[in-house]
């Protein structure tokens, strides 16, 4: 019996520790941090990115950027969704099959606006049916993102492609 309460006084004890020390954290957070959930959601998009530009997708990539979102990858900026909507269509037509596209090692950081973020892009192609699969492009994506009433979205994507181990890149 005395072994019972001492095992309720201990767990009792646990939980008012586990809530004091949230509470706490709680107290913590400064404004200019994002939550847990901003960046799940960022880190969720950079990967439905992916998905949307390959072939199969239901959907092409120009509804995870704000209104006045844009991309460029080294031309001209696409600006405004309509634009990205014809853009990221030209590309899943342009991919039939064979194509899968890899984001990875993303960084968000909080800013005044809403949020940065990075991460590497891999694209991997089967050119022929027998032939290899190969990385035939790797770089960069640099990401401005604001939350809209949709969620957060891309205000702003730059995509600098890498080359090879002893070239210049122009990041």
């Amino acid at each position: 019996m005395r072994l019972a309460k001492l095992s309720f006084v201990v767990v009792i004890l646990m939980l008012a520790a586990s809530g004091a020390t949230w509470m706490l954290a709680q107290q913590q957070r400064t404004s200019d941090m994002l939550s847990p959930e901003d960046y799940l959601e960022i880190r969720q998009m950079y990967y439905l990115y992916a998905h949307d530009v390959d072939p199969g997708s239901e959907h092409d990539a120009s509804w995870m950027f704000a209104e006045d979102g844009s991309f460029s990858s080294g031309g001209d900026p696409v600006v405004g969704r309509a634009a990205l909507k014809e853009f990221y269509e030209g590309v899943r037509n342009r991919h039939s099959a064979g194509i899968r596209h890899v984001n990875a090692s993303v960084v968000i950081m909080p800013t005044e606006e809403g949020a940065r973020g990075m991460g590497y892009m891999l694209q991997v192609e089967q050119r022929q049916e027998d032939g290899p699969i190969e990385i035939t492009l790797m770089g960069k994506y640099t990401d401005r993102w604001v939350q809209t009433s949709e969620g957060w979205r891309i205000k702003e994507r730059r995509f600098n492609a890498d080359t090879w181990r002893g070239g210049t890149s122009n990041q």
